[in-house]
């Protein structure tokens, strides 16, 4: 009997050793997340994916270095999981989404609220971004924005649009040529 339950316990310890030491995708993920420009959307809001790929595109096109890539969430649930959590730095949601997700209401009322900035309008699309994104990237992302303002249907400033959400500073800069900042914050 004290064999059989060493041998158990050995087995057991053994087993956890190697399901904790298998390989997980986990630090890959997060290396990818590291050389890309990540834009969230979700199935949910349906025309949030479509023209996060058309976004990405023309982002990519002006700021090769991005690398931007879309990113689909499967539910609201994980929109605003990864988004207040500064897991995504920037989320594309129809404008009343939007607003649900900085308020905590509507769809995400179970979930709570997402602090969050204005980047860029298109039609009834709003990108949000972390207010920590740094103010470089920001006005970077939007220096793109403008120059391929034409190409993105019902691209508009946030400055044109009445202010219900914060613009991010960054943005603020590029839509007023200001200079762009230096990456300290």
């Amino acid at each position: 009997m004290q064999i059989n339950k060493k041998f158990y316990t050995i087995l057991f310890y053994l087993f956890l050793y190697i399901f904790f030491s298998a390989h997980s995708p986990w630090g890959q993920y997060l290396a990818y997340r590291e050389q890309h420009l990540l834009i969230m959307s979700t199935r949910e809001d349906e025309p949030t994916y479509p023209f996060s790929k058309i976004l990405v595109e023309k982002i990519n096109e002006q700021l090769p270095e991005a690398s931007a890539r879309p990113a689909r969430a499967r539910d609201f649930r994980r929109v605003q999981s990864l988004f207040a959590t500064n897991q995504m730095p920037l989320v594309l949601l129809s404008k009343k989404n939007a607003l649900s997700l900085i308020k905590g209401s509507g769809p995400f009322k179970k979930y709570g609220s997402a602090e969050a900035k204005v980047l860029y309008y298109f039609d009834d699309l709003v990108l949000l971004v972390q207010p920590s994104f740094p103010d470089k990237f920001a006005w970077l992302l939007t220096n793109a924005i403008i120059k391929a303002e034409q190409e993105l249907k019902g691209a508009t400033s946030p400055l044109e649009m009445k202010k219900i959400i914060d613009i991010h500073p960054g943005t603020l800069m590029a839509l007023n040529n200001e200079a762009m900042p230096e990456l300290n914050n």
